[in-house]
């Protein structure tokens, strides 16, 4: 079974916690009490849907490269499980972190008490927290672009397990690849382009996010540079992503891929960051990376065995 921010889809709320693990990996007391803060938010996630299953609660803690082995030597590192540092001539913003805690619900109060709870399970002496993103899906789940964001995610579980997880039968099975990267947008410089640039930018019309013609849009607009194929197979992902920010601060989006392969992500990123063909996407023009990450998201079975 995978962890539950796999399949489910338009959730409302999402908490995304990222930070380094503060225990050495010979402290071997240190390790068994961050396994047991592990458990501790694995029996809280099933109360809560228990209790509130109207919440749709799902959560995953997903492992960086760089302290797999430290975290667990029962269960092998994944094969392509990388840094997201080693990007970083062609992409802004890479900042690999040790740990991800991604929490979605219909219901920001049950993320909220999830997280408070896990992170006080935690504390300070085993987790240094870098980065806590709030999101919130807006209305016909639109990007503070006011496009529709999302289309092309794969559509129901059959889907999403394709895209989203390792297969069966494969070393970390039902397991997902995961990449998060914050977005902050330049809305001032966004709303007041004409619809045409703006849609020509996206690859879609903004009203019904209907895909314009590949002959008839560019191909930097974001949807030539994340459409992708290779080999007659389509190189999708499953995105959670959602809009987050402050009236008065920074705004943006907080993107976020589960995949069954960190190939089909890293390829979107050289294409939308020029390494495939030198052109980079067009919606770069107004919004800006600042963050960025490569995880794994064990099964639930591996995650508690770790």
């Amino acid at each position: 079974m995978a962890q539950s921010t796999v399949l489910p889809m338009h959730c409302l709320y999402g908490i995304f916690l990222e930070g380094n693990l503060k225990i050495q990996k010979n402290d071997q007391e240190g390790l068994k009490k961050f396994k047991d803060n592990i458990k501790k938010f694995t029996l809280e996630l099933d109360e809560i849907d228990k209790i509130s299953p109207q919440s749709r609660i799902g959560g995953a803690i997903c492992f960086s490269s760089d302290i797999w082995d430290t975290v667990t030597k029962k269960i092998s590192k994944p094969k392509e499980l990388k840094s997201v540092n080693t990007l970083s001539s062609y992409m802004p913003g890479t900042s690999q972190r040790d740990i991800l805690i991604h929490i979605i619900s219909d219901r920001m109060d049950t993320c909220f008490k999830l997280a408070q709870d896990t992170m006080r399970n935690f504390g300070e002496d085993q987790l240094d927290i870098k980065q806590e993103i709030h999101g919130f899906r807006r209305v016909e789940e639109r990007d503070l672009t006011d496009f529709i964001d999302g289309t092309e995610n794969p559509d129901g579980d059959e889907l999403r397990t394709q895209y989203g997880l390792v297969a069966a039968g494969q070393p970390n099975e039902f397991g997902s690849y995961v990449f998060t990267q914050r977005y902050v947008h330049n809305l001032k410089k966004w709303y007041p382009e004409p619809l045409s640039v703006q849609q020509d930018t996206v690859g879609r019309t903004k009203k019904d996010s209907i895909e314009i013609p590949r002959d008839k849009r560019p191909i930097t607009s974001h949807v030539s540079r994340t459409d992708l194929s290779e080999n007659g197979k389509d190189l999708k992902i499953v995105r959670q992503s959602l809009p987050y920010g402050q009236i008065t601060g920074e705004k943006g989006l907080m993107f976020i891929a589960y995949a069954c392969s960190l190939h089909n992500i890293e390829k979107q990123l050289q294409s939308m960051f020029g390494q495939l063909d030198g052109k980079h996407d067009l919606l770069l023009k107004y919004t800006t990376p600042v963050t960025g990450s490569f995880y794994f998201a064990p099964s639930k079975k591996e995650l508690l065995e770790l």
